[in-house]
């Protein structure tokens, strides 16, 4: 190792050497003496002079030089001491990796041996959990799945297991005895079912029945209803049809006493018209008889004779006598 450089530091001891400073407890002596050598140098200085200002500064410039030197004293001890480790780690890999090699090499047919036990016994113990997981069903199972799989478990060997046999024996023993408890609960449940189903289809075909007789019944009873109003209907037809005749036979009745009436009336007006006719045909008689008696007085009394006067005057009536006419 080299040593601390030369300085004129009054502060640090001249001879001291990296591994003097940096072994245990070295540096914390070193300081603890330049703490309580600058302190009591400082403490004499006066700041009010020049002189002493100056003192101070090269005081302070002295303890950063010794922060200096003994700063570089530790880096250059560590770069020495990075060399070291590097070659300690490498002769620490070159040890590692030959006696691993030369482990290795030794325990290489310990390791086959241990890796063909442990796949030996992993073999079984994978057999034994296959055997313990025959019961077991992903998602629903049937009657004949569950048969299948106890014939299948039934057929299992065991006898390479080798020591794990008796576990063998008794993981089939058990399997067997599940798969068989539940192909008897599944055989019971579907004979269940069955019995289920069977009542089910009665009751439904009891219902299909009671339903049909239900619609049969309304049926007849709509076919009922339908007749009673049917009847009510043609009984109601026939009042209405009655009193239509008898409202027919009354308004016929009216228009034959109406018509009778005005045949009375037409009979009746005839009548006082035939009577007017003759009463006034008798005045017009009895008025021209007068006229004409009356002419035939005069033409009498004209010195006619009595029959010509009468012949005349019946002339002149009948307009046998041109321009000659009685004014009646």
């Amino acid at each position: 190792m080299s040593t601390a450089p030369s300085t004129e530091l009054a502060v640090l001891p001249p001879a001291l050497v990296p591994a003097t400073v940096f072994a245990p407890g070295g540096v914390e002596t070193i300081l603890t003496k330049l703490e309580a050598d600058v302190r009591t140098a400082a403490k004499d200085l006066d700041i009010s002079t020049d002189k002493g200002r100056k003192a101070i500064a090269s005081l302070a410039y002295k303890v950063a030089r010794s922060k200096t030197a003994l700063d570089d004293m530790g880096k250059g001890l560590v770069e020495e001491t990075k060399k070291q480790v590097a070659l300690i780690d490498a002769d620490r890999r070159v040890i590692r990796d030959r006696l691993d090699a030369l482990k290795d090499e030794v325990r290489r047919p310990l390791d086959e041996y241990e890796a063909a036990e442990k796949a030996r016994i992993e073999r079984h113990e994978s057999g034994i959990v296959r055997i313990q997981a025959m019961p077991l069903f992903s998602g629903e199972r049937s009657t004949d799945d569950i048969a299948a799989r106890l014939a299948e478990t039934k057929a299992i060997d065991t006898t390479g297991f080798q020591e794990f046999t008796a576990r063998a024996d008794k993981a089939k023993e058990t399997a067997v005895a599940t798969l068989t408890a539940a192909l008897e609960n599944s055989r019971a449940r579907d004979a269940e079912r069955a019995e289920l189903e069977r009542l089910r289809q009665e009751a439904a075909e009891r219902a299909a029945r009671e339903e049909a007789e239900r619609i049969e019944r309304e049926k007849q009873e709509a076919a009922a209803r339908a007749a009673e109003q049917a009847e009510r209907d043609r009984i109601e037809a026939a009042r209405r049809a009655e009193e239509d005749r008898k409202a027919a036979e009354e308004r016929a009745r009216q228009r034959e006493e109406a018509a009778a009436r005005q045949e009375r009336q037409r009979i009746e007006d005839e009548r006082r018209a035939e009577e007017e006719a003759q009463r006034r045909r008798e005045a017009d008689r009895t008025h021209r008889a007068t006229v004409n008696n009356a002419a035939v007085s005069a033409l009498v009394t004209a010195g006619l004779s009595d029959a010509a006067a009468k012949a005349a005057i019946t002339a002149i009536a009948k307009g046998s006598v041109p321009h000659v006419a009685i004014a009646y």
